[in-house]
């Protein structure tokens, strides 16, 4: 939903041409493609947390040569920026739910112990979801899945990925902030997610991964996050890997950009804080995604993605007053499209 980045081992040679694209388009400077050993996490569509990944975001080494000959290496402190607008489209009906979501983020690379390879990654991010539906009476008995027409996302995520050998590597990360309409403001709205999954690279072309992600919703705590990541040619990277698998194909170049073709699944959602005829209440929104989509990257390092997908298995819960209890809105088309820097 996101991690979405994780450096390749080894130094990038000075004097390398800028922008060679990993297996998810990453630039990687200094570092060939199918570098030995190296790990990519999934792109910016597919996060873990659903409500919203770290945002996809450059490696940006640079380095310099000195009088005397040594190599000066730095890194881009501020490495991306990025936006994403999210469509989900209802039917007019009275069971339909529609969602706009528009989300902007930013990353910046701290390095630890003075490890710029593998820094710690800040993403703080801000979100608007408009909603439409579905039809409730606050009248009736029960009063039917009213939800506010505003809700937000504010939250800080802190990411990290390190490599404690050639075969052996983690995805680590934590997020908090708030999720609420702020028309209701208590202590759920403050929340906290976390994940961990360890890396296990078999060969150079084939990883296991294992761990788990925390999502802190009504229904659903804790995820298992867990497969394969296979890459057999250098325009084939199956990232099989619940609970946002990926199969993504290299196109051919047009002009200078790169560009690829993918399938993608997702769960989808998140949980706020609203106000519901004056008093507080929690609700939750969850789906399932699956998206096909096109993403390209142009050598100054600009990427972008557009999809369209179907949401299914979609649910809305509230938690306080249980009225209702649960909501299952119908199906829905996806549109998506992002951009980069």
């Amino acid at each position: 939903l996101p991690y979405s980045y994780a450096p390749p081992t080894g130094a990038p040679a000075f004097g390398a041409a800028p922008g060679a694209a990993s297996p998810y388009g990453a630039p990687l400077v200094g570092s060939p493609t199918g570098q030995a050993y190296s790990y990519n996490a999934p792109p910016p569509s597919a996060g873990l947390y659903g409500e919203g990944a770290p945002l996809g975001w450059q490696q940006g080494t640079y380095g310099f040569q000195q009088s005397d000959g040594s190599l000066v290496r730095f890194r881009q402190f501020l490495a991306r920026l990025r936006g994403e607008h999210t469509l989900l489209l209802g039917d007019n009906s009275a069971d339909a739910f529609e969602v706009n979501r528009t989300e902007i983020a930013s990353t910046f690379a701290l390095p630890i112990a003075g490890q710029i390879d593998t820094p710690l990654l800040g993403t703080p991010g801000f979100a608007f979801n408009w909603f439409s539906g579905p039809e409730g009476d606050p009248a009736a008995m029960p009063r039917g899945p009213d939800l506010p027409p505003r809700v937000y996302d504010a939250y800080r995520d802190f990411s990290w990925f390190p490599r404690f050998s050639p075969q052996l590597g983690a995805e680590l990360g934590f997020r908090t902030g708030v999720w609420t309409d702020f028309e209701e403001f208590n202590d759920d709205s403050l929340r906290f997610l976390g994940r961990g999954v360890g890396v296990v690279s078999i060969t150079p072309q084939f990883e296991v991964l294992l761990g788990a992600v925390y999502l802190d919703r009504l229904r659903v705590k804790t995820l298992p996050a867990g497969g394969v990541r296979w890459r057999p040619t250098p325009e084939w990277d199956l990232y099989l890997v619940f609970p946002n698998p990926k199969i993504r194909r290299k196109m051919t170049s047009f002009g200078a950009a790169d560009r690829w073709w993918y399938v993608a699944g997702e769960y989808g959602g998140g949980s706020w804080t609203v106000e519901r005829a004056g008093r507080g209440d929690r609700s939750d929104y969850n789906d399932i995604r699956l998206a096909f989509g096109l993403e390209w990257q142009t050598p100054r390092q600009a990427r972008g993605h557009i999809e369209v997908g179907y949401v299914f298995d979609r649910e809305i819960l509230f938690g306080d007053t249980m009225d209702p209890g649960r909501f299952k809105p119908d199906d829905a088309v996806m549109f998506r499209a992002g951009i980069g820097f």
